[in-house]
This record gives C-alpha cells, structure tokens and sequence, in this order.
C-alpha cells in the first residue's frame, strides 16, 4: 500500500469513529430525556401536582383547559362526498329522446359508397377492321377507347349500342351508363 491509500483509510476510519461516538452521546441523551419525562408524568398523579409541575415544564398543556368540541348540526355530513362539477338540471323525457335519437344516428354505419356522376360527354363512335372506337370527352379533353380499354385509369368500356355506352368505375367495380342524346353526331364510318 502506498502512502496516501494509507492517509485516505486513515481519514476515512477516523471519521467513521468520531460518527459512532457521537451517535452514542445522542442516544444517552434522548434516553434520560425520556425517562425524565415518563417520571415527571408518574409523579404528577393528583390534581395540585400537575399545576406544580406545569408551572415548572412549560412544554406541557393541560388537556381540561381545552373543553369539550361541540359540533353543529347546521354543518352538514363531516365525510361527505364533495365534487367540483356543477349539479345537472333533470333532464326532460322531450330531451332524452332528442339524445337518444342522435346517439342512434352518430351509430349508424356509413352509407355505402357510390361511384361519382359520370363526367363524360359522348363525341362519336368509328368503327374500323371490326373494332368499335368511342370518343368522349371529359373537361375539354378528348378521350378515345375501344371495348374493353381504360379510361383515366379509374373507368372500363365494357359496352356500345346506339343509345348508350356502358362504362365500369373500377375502384368500386360499379357499372354506369351514359346515355347518347344526339345520334347524328359524330357517327365516323
């Protein structure tokens, strides 16, 4: 061991000792302080006695001085429940049904869903090497589609005849029809 582990277990033994020392006085102390206390009490059994010994240890209190509480029927219940929300007006049959109602409609399930209007408007039609081409056209955009082909990615050509195009709304997988207003137009051969 060198010199100063030796100088530091030193200190720190020499501490630990003045720590125990120490302890030893205080607990010698608080142990006359409570029996002097538990004498003073047993001799203090009469009346006269007590006056005696409070008049020569101010620490004591005598207990008959303080009287008797007496409690007030006005104070309401000692543990009852207290809240901070404020008290609820009865609520009338008139207003249960109207919150019953909008309960049952807030559960309802959502409707279900439906493909948006068709936006297109019908051009013509060509028919070339047996194969029938509609044109459309959609926010004044020309649109050209064959049966079976997509539209915009979002609608199929699945039908022509003379008096509609039926398309289906592929993200739904739902037919709809747009109906031909004016045959003469745009009849291509």
């Amino acid at each position: 061991m060198d010199s100063a582990e030796r100088k530091r277990k030193l200190i720190i033994g020499s501490a630990l000792i003045a720590t125990l020392i120490a302890v030893a006085l205080v607990d010698e102390e608080s142990e006359e302080n409570v029996t002097g206390t538990v004498e003073s009490v047993q001799s203090a059994k009469s009346p006269g006695d007590r006056a005696k010994n409070q008049e020569n240890n101010s620490d004591y209190l005598d207990i008959g001085k303080l009287g008797q509480r007496k409690f007030n029927s006005s104070a309401g219940e000692l543990f009852a429940s207290t809240t901070w929300a404020p008290k609820q007006r009865p609520i009338s049959l008139e207003e249960q049904a109207i919150k019953a109602a909008e309960i049952a409609k807030a559960a309802a399930p959502p409707p279900a869903p439906t493909a948006p209007p068709l936006q297109f408007k019908y051009a013509g039609k060509a028919i070339a090497d047996n194969e029938t081409w509609v044109f459309l056209s959609q926010s004044g955009e020309n649109l050209i589609a064959k049966i079976g082909g997509k539209i915009n990615d979002k609608y199929r050509l699945d039908s022509i005849t003379d008096d509609k195009v039926t398309l289906t709304y592929l993200p739904l997988n739902i037919k709809q029809t747009l109906t031909i207003t004016n045959k003469l137009a745009g009849n291509f051969q």
